[in-house]
């Protein structure tokens, strides 16, 4: 029997590989353990690296909004400082204006004369005078919605008016005046044409005035008697003679509207060519403030309207 066929070497090849497996295993056990206590330092390094990156990004965050918020508050301190300044001013400028405006009000009504009925009535240009229940409505709507569409709702001033004027004069090259129906009645009977600051707030007066101790029937009566209407006619009754030769209680629409047309400019509109253009806007502004019905407004524009003077 050969020596590595004994049984003692048998017994003793298969402890030395038992052994060499053992120690074998033992090295991959050891490795495996290595390899994890590996990953889990790994992982607990990324995650206290997440956990400073997250800090960092925290208080990098909390410092741009401290950043950001202290940008705006500066704003609006400035902001605020600005705005407060342009009131200082606003309000200085107000009480200064308010005090100017005062003493050129108290300057310009200074001798003024008490506004009465008598008054006014006895300052009449015109002799031949017409009841203001005797003039037709037509022509009664018809200056209203052309020369003062807010007569009926203002006291003798129209704000708004006096505003869109303002505007319009500065940002335009055409002039819009803001004078009420009121107020032209002071000028033809209690002032003058002179174009003063003065002759206009003495007109506001006495347009104020007048509300209180007239009612708007009244005033827009004496505006009619006394406006003038070109050749030489003062007054809707002589207006009347003169351009349609009838008495103004028989004036129908066309002839109404042509006649508030005129007083906007006599010298061009009494060409009867001229009246008819401005018949057309006179008519349009009473529809659609609601004087006229639609039918009506296209048969007074298609009807000719003509002059007397086209006629004889």
């Amino acid at each position: 029997m050969s020596y590595y066929d004994s049984s003692d070497n048998k017994i003793r090849r298969k402890k030395i590989s038992s052994s060499n497996s053992n120690k074998i295993q033992n090295k991959e056990n050891i490795i495996n353990y290595e390899n994890k206590q590996e990953n889990i330092i790994n992982y607990e390094n990324k995650q206290e690296t997440s956990r400073i990156n997250r800090k960092e990004i925290d208080e990098n965050f909390e410092l741009e909004k401290e950043i950001f918020y202290n940008k705006r508050d500066k704003k609006r301190q400035i902001r605020y400082h600005i705005i407060r300044k342009c009131l200082t001013i606003l309000l200085m400028l107000t009480f200064v204006g308010s005090i100017f405006a005062s003493l050129l009000v108290a300057v310009s009504v200074k001798g003024v004369p008490d506004v009465t009925k008598d008054l006014i009535y006895n300052s009449y240009v015109s002799q031949n005078i017409v009841p203001i229940d005797e003039i037709p409505d037509d022509l009664k709507y018809a200056i209203v919605a052309t020369e003062d569409k807010r007569f009926y709702k203002h006291k003798g001033v129209d704000s708004r008016s006096l505003a869109r004027s303002v505007v319009n004069n500065i940002l335009s090259e055409s002039t819009q005046g803001g004078s009420t129906i009121d107020m032209q009645v002071s000028k033809n009977l209690l002032t003058s044409e002179e174009r003063t600051m003065k002759r206009k707030i003495r007109d506001m007066y006495n347009a104020m005035k007048m509300n209180k101790i007239m009612t708007k029937d009244e005033i827009l009566g004496a505006y009619l008697n006394n406006i003038y209407f070109g050749k030489a006619s003062y007054g809707v009754a002589d207006a009347a003679k003169t351009y349609f030769g009838k008495d103004v209680r028989d004036l129908n629409l066309g002839e109404c509207a042509m006649l508030a047309g005129i007083t906007n400019n006599p010298a061009k509109y009494m060409q009867h060519d001229e009246a008819k253009r401005r018949q057309k806007v006179v008519l349009k502004h009473m529809y659609d403030q609601g004087y006229i019905t639609y039918d009506e407004y296209r048969a007074a524009v298609k009807h000719p309207t003509p002059f007397k003077s086209e006629i004889e």
